[in-house]
């Protein structure tokens, strides 16, 4: 007894149907880019420094990429990730989550929140410098991510783990610039994220995101 081959009229997925082409609602959400509003309407702040990360997320041929989704992931201002193991942590700020979402356009992003602490040393971990785990995701790429370091915090950065495990022209990609301190506004950091080709920024593959 012969049995008829099984066919199927599914096609293979392409590289552009890795992530999308759709987003669910909650993907666009503008407010996951102001991380200094905790909801529109409320008159409560997180506290610290409030910055602007400002950037550009680039291919190999030094074009912006548009309709990418990238998502941010930081300390507040004490140094404190809000994750499971730190719940009740005295130093939480109850204004502040850390977590953000922004979709790129061919403007600059522009992601607003509060400059993060250093992450002290616990656990058997090394301290971090102040920084911002960043993973992009966009057509014909599953998931990149980096982390993200701030020019005025040298010291900090001599001694960051993963900062040293790069060589020096590898570091450099990594630290966003301070481009503007107004008096009475949040201070402007730059930086060019390129995701692929000469001059590619340094991505991780074991990094919390």
């Amino acid at each position: 007894m012969s049995v008829a081959p099984v066919t199927t009229n599914r096609l293979a997925p392409l590289a552009e149907d890795t992530v999308g082409p759709y987003y669910p609602y909650s993907f666009i959400d503008g407010d996951r880019s102001d991380l200094t509003r905790l909801h529109y309407g409320l008159s409560v702040r997180p506290q610290g420094q409030q910055i602007i990360l400002r950037g550009r997320l680039l291919d190999s041929d030094g074009a912006v990429v548009d309709d990418a989704l990238i998502e941010f992931w930081q300390a507040n201002a004490a140094g404190i990730l809000r994750t499971p193991d730190n719940h009740g942590h005295p130093l939480l700020d109850p204004f502040f989550d850390g977590f953000g979402r922004l979709i790129t356009t061919t403007e600059p992003f522009a992601f607003r929140t509060i400059k993060p602490g250093a992450l002290p040393a616990e656990g058997g971990m090394a301290a971090r410098a102040p920084h911002i785990t960043m993973t992009m995701f966009s057509d014909g790429i599953t998931r990149l991510v980096t982390q993200i370091f701030f020019d005025d915090e040298s010291k900090a950065n001599a001694q960051d783990p993963l900062l040293a495990s790069l060589p020096p022209e590898l570091r450099e990609r990594l630290i966003a610039r301070r481009v503007e301190t107004p008096a009475d506004g949040p201070a402007v950091y730059e930086i060019a994220i390129v995701m692929r080709g000469p001059g590619e920024t340094p991505f991780f593959d074991d990094l919390s995101s």
